[in-house]
């Protein structure tokens, strides 16, 4: 026995769903999602989660290694406490992800630091200093 596949009343059209990039829509650094629809218009699920926490959002550009920067390891410090990242590209079927990486700051108001070191070939290392919070910085490989 055979049946169809049960429909989600939250979803719009009929179709499959495809493409679920994730990003911040609305800049205030909560992951929205995007669901693509395909015999439809696009489904925003936007994240109205609570507020409270610090965060520092980085728009990475390289000059010597590739533009979008993949690859890069960015560290930070929050309270002297080091967490780190690796920046990534891609995303999901059909879709790409914001470009954006988001930096974690807890309820600390200051991050001590970020470091980038850039992918290859270049490998060099950059570090800002007490960066502003709550904010998107782009930052510019040096040449």
């Amino acid at each position: 026995m055979t049946s169809a596949p049960r429909r989600d009343p939250r979803s719009r059209g009929t179709g499959p769903h495809e493409g679920w990039p994730v990003g911040d829509s609305d800049n205030d650094c909560r992951l929205d999602v995007l669901i693509g629809n395909k015999d439809g218009a696009p489904l925003l699920l936007r994240n109205n989660s609570g507020t409270g926490n610090h965060w520092l959002g980085l728009k990475l550009e390289g000059v010597n290694c590739n533009r979008d920067a993949i690859g890069a390891e960015i560290r930070w410090s929050v309270n002297g406490v080091i967490r780190s990242r690796l920046r990534n590209g891609g995303g999901s079927y059909l879709s790409s992800h914001d470009p954006r990486e988001i930096l974690g700051a807890g309820s600390a108001v200051k991050i001590d630091w970020v470091e980038i070191v850039w992918p290859q070939p270049s490998g060099k290392a950059q570090r800002l200093v007490s960066p502003p919070i709550d904010r998107y910085l782009h930052v510019r490989e040096e040449a």
